[in-house]
């Protein structure tokens, strides 16, 4: 089954001391690159998600996103740093006496001075919260990944149905080909008649020409190659692994064998469903530009 470069996951986890939020999206690339939006504090932990997110996806520019929100009440760790107010005050008290001040110090002439207030957190776990972390990214990656193969079923779908008519149009082709080089035959053949009149036509160097142009514009090896390719593609459609630069592979063969017939048409209706190849060809292409 074929997966979709895109995608969006979310999970989180939430308990009395903290709540975790894990997002992440993908979009199409032709590489693996992942971008990271961490707190400071667990950008240390950045390698561990990366491998983990390899483990499931292997192609794509990848975001992923983590929010971790404290649920902490301020009194814990919101303290008042009681060295500095008794500097503070000292200093007050002798600025007063020194100067002979009056008035009485009140809570207002404190509430703006620097380091009175200071916040005592305790560092992080890593260990601890690795746990955590991991286990609500490894349910974003199932989330992203559910939403990747039904967009993947439905690129297989149409994937499936588009080379299917290329098969049908190859038909087309061949029963064409075959036909022009009869009509070619009765067309030269008349030409000369009108040529030569009365003078007898030599049969065997006429049917050198026609042998010539058939050889010329045989075009069943260009299309056993191109229906090899339509089954190849087809099957890849199938593998659990990874495909999509197989099939952008494929398409170019496909490309080319339809250039070449192309260059053997004998006539506009030929042209024509060759057209009607490489335009199929280049919507193939599109959408595989989305699967990884």
């Amino acid at each position: 089954m074929i997966l979709s470069m895109t995608g969006y996951g979310k999970a989180e986890a939430v308990n009395p001391d903290f709540k975790v939020v894990v997002e992440i999206s993908s979009v199409n690339n032709r590489f693996c690159d992942i971008q990271f939006r961490l707190p400071k504090f667990f950008s240390l932990l950045e390698a561990r998600l990366k491998e983990k997110i390899l483990g499931k996806i292997t192609r794509g520019k990848i975001t992923y996103s983590l929010t971790w929100e404290e649920n902490l009440p301020p009194s814990s760790y919101v303290k008042l740093n009681q060295e500095a107010a008794e500097v503070y005050f000292n200093i007050f008290k002798e600025l007063k006496k020194k100067y002979d001040l009056s008035g009485e110090l009140e809570v207002k002439d404190f509430i703006n001075l620097p380091d009175l207030i200071k916040l005592e957190k305790e560092e992080y776990d890593l260990e601890k919260a690795w746990k955590v972390i991991a286990e609500v990214t490894e349910k974003a990656l199932s989330d992203i990944n559910s939403m990747r193969k039904s967009e993947g079923l439905k690129l297989g779908e149409d994937l499936k149905r588009r080379v299917e008519k290329l098969d049908e149009v190859l038909g087309k082709i061949e029963s064409l080909s075959s036909q022009n080089v009869e009509s070619y035959r009765q067309k030269l053949q008349n030409r000369i008649s009108e040529l030569l009149g009365d003078v007898s036509l030599d049969e065997q160097r006429l049917s050198q020409e026609v042998a010539l142009l058939a050889e010329r514009s045989d075009v069943t090896e260009e299309c056993v190659r191109f229906r090899s390719h339509n089954q190849q593609f087809l099957a890849a459609l199938e593998d659990n692994v990874p495909v999509g630069k197989k099939l952008t592979f494929l398409l170019q063969e496909m490309n080319r064998e339809a250039n070449t017939i192309g260059a053997k048409a004998l006539n506009v209706s030929i042209s024509q469903l060759v057209i009607f190849l490489k335009e199929e060809i280049e919507k193939l292409r599109e959408q595989v530009q989305n699967i990884e």
